[in-house]
């Protein structure tokens, strides 16, 4: 084994953090909502053991399809579980993994796929077809590697095996993983994210774990492309954690996945924990034994975060709210205990985080508000075919621009007003009206508030889709600012993100659209 794979104990190297945590605990159970599409025949019980024996055969198996250190291999397949072991596996042989979301289309698709040029993309039939992707494909990646059944003349992945690869080199600073962001604001842009950086997002957790003895079984509900998921793995596997993977996030399954799996530690959207508000009613329900709650990728609201508390019969039952980026990784750290949750508004995300963030309100215009902006240990490299772009964000005395706006509270702790791209005249924070309105309304499942030509335009979504109360809703909003008559529609009808944030760019833009927008989203 290189020098370069033997540091890889202290700095994430994906390619080997499954099988090391399976020498250190073979025989931790994973638990799955459905079967690996990799080896369907394997069921949805496994260990350790099981993981890293699909690891080092699927690693094999692109070794004898010719794919070797340094070449780029895009995965989009259908959601599973199965993509974090692809992910592995690539990284076992030396190549660079490029993860993309199943949700995204095929034209977005494409226009990744031009700017990666990778040598190989590993998908599955459904993804080919379903996006159209198979007619152009061809002219954009030269050698397809399907998972599952055979389509066309494409090769399956794992119809060759051979040996295990050679271990390679990989340099701590080179990049490890390409992940991409959230495309709320447009085409999402392609993270290239090195080890080093990786292993920055990893330390976070791992203070805060040791810190908390966690070593609860732990429930992940979340895309399964995105960076958070590889930093959470690589924590999960060191503290040796009991896993359950779930694709689907719907009341039921979780329901079936939580009652035989009951776990201590959950992590999903913002947006899914709202869905998830309907099992925190539930006595002695699915959430019951759960005593940490981490929520990243977006803000969450409040009224979310006091449900999921009482969900729970723990004590001190927690939730950690993260704020940061694909780019930086996470910049603010903020618990909430049940007191804290009761007294807090959730606007403030916390604390830039000691040895990992320093964090500053740039430039203001009003001498409190202003652009939030970060220095990172976990900052990513660069976006893949948009270098220019990834420097341009960059300060001219080096800050990155989260391209948020937010203040710096009373105590030092940051708080988040809204995206840029998002602000409303007249309006402090779009999001903290949301807030309020939210809280007030249980019936709600979303508000969303879009500023358009001289107004305030709310989009509204509610439990199983039944009417609004509008009444109701008057009284909730007679002490906020002026507002259109609210739009009612069904959540699958918003314009979304694999991470279920709402494209609010996407949706004014629907709304503004000529015979698109009211008349196509409001519900009978």
């Amino acid at each position: 084994m290189s020098s370069a794979i033997t540091s890889s104990e202290k700095i994430f190297y994906p390619g080997l953090m499954v099988q090391q945590a399976a020498y250190r605990y073979p025989g931790t159970r994973v638990r799955l909502d459905r079967p690996f599409d990799l080896a369907p025949e394997l069921g949805t019980a496994h260990t350790y053991n099981d993981l890293a024996f699909l690891v080092e055969s699927t690693a094999a198996s692109l070794w004898a399809h010719g794919v070797r250190p340094g070449d780029v291999v895009a995965v989009y397949k259908s959601q599973n579980a199965d993509i974090m072991l692809l992910a592995c596996a690539i990284a076992r042989v030396g190549a660079v993994p490029a993860m993309l979301a199943p949700a995204l289309d095929g034209g977005t698709i494409s226009e990744l796929l031009e700017q990666l040029r990778p040598g190989y993309l590993i998908t599955d039939a459904a993804r080919l077809v379903d996006s159209d992707l198979d007619r152009v494909v061809g002219r954009l990646v030269p050698e397809i590697l399907l998972v599952g059944r055979p389509i066309g003349g494409y090769r399956l992945l794992r119809d060759r095996y051979g040996p295990p690869p050679p271990f390679p080199d990989t340099e701590p600073g080179e990049t490890a993983i390409i992940t991409h962001t959230s495309g709320t604001t447009g085409l999402p842009k392609m993270v290239a994210q090195s080890r080093r950086g990786m292993q920055a997002h990893i330390n976070v957790q791992r203070r805060i774990a040791r810190m908390l003895r966690v070593r609860e079984p732990y429930a992940l509900c979340i895309s399964f492309v995105h960076a958070r998921t590889y930093s959470a793995l690589a924590m999960g596997l060191e503290r040796g954690l009991p896993f359950a993977f779930l694709t689907d996030h719907s009341l039921g399954n979780v329901r079936w996945m939580f009652d035989d799996f009951r776990p201590g530690l959950v992590e999903t959207h913002p947006n899914t924990y709202i869905l998830w508000e309907e099992l925190a009613e539930e006595p002695d329900g699915p959430l019951s034994q759960v005593k940490f709650y981490i929520g990243t990728f977006d803000a969450i609201h409040p009224r979310t975060v006091k449900t999921l508390l009482r969900a729970s019969r723990r004590r001190r039952a927690m939730y950690f709210q993260a704020y940061g980026q694909s780019e930086t990784g996470p910049v603010t750290v903020r618990p909430y205990s049940r007191w804290i949750a009761s007294r807090s508004q959730g606007r403030c995300v916390g604390h830039q985080i000691p040895g990992l963030t320093r964090v500053r309100i740039g430039w203001k215009s009003d001498g409190r508000i202003g652009p939030i902006e970060v220095r990172s240990r976990g900052q990513a490299r660069t976006y893949v075919g948009q270098e220019k772009r990834f420097s341009a964000n960059f300060t001219e005395d080096g800050w990155w621009d989260m391209t948020d706006v937010g203040h710096r509270g009373r105590f030092g702790c940051i708080h988040l007003l809204d995206r840029e791209v998002d602000r409303a005249e007249l309006l402090e924070s779009v999001l903290k009206v949301e807030d309020t309105v939210i809280s007030r309304l249980p019936e709600l499942t979303e508000v969303v508030i879009v500023p358009l030509d001289g107004f305030l335009q709310p989009v509204v979504c509610t439990r199983h889709d039944r009417p609004l109360d509008l009444p109701a809703w008057r009284a909730a909003v007679a002490d906020q600012p002026p507002m259109a008559k609210p739009l009612q529609a069904r959540w699958v009808d918003l314009p979304s993100t694999a991470t279920w944030k709402v494209k609010r760019l996407e949706l004014r833009r629907m709304l503004l659209e000529e015979g698109y927008g009211i008349e196509r989203m409001a519900l009978a």
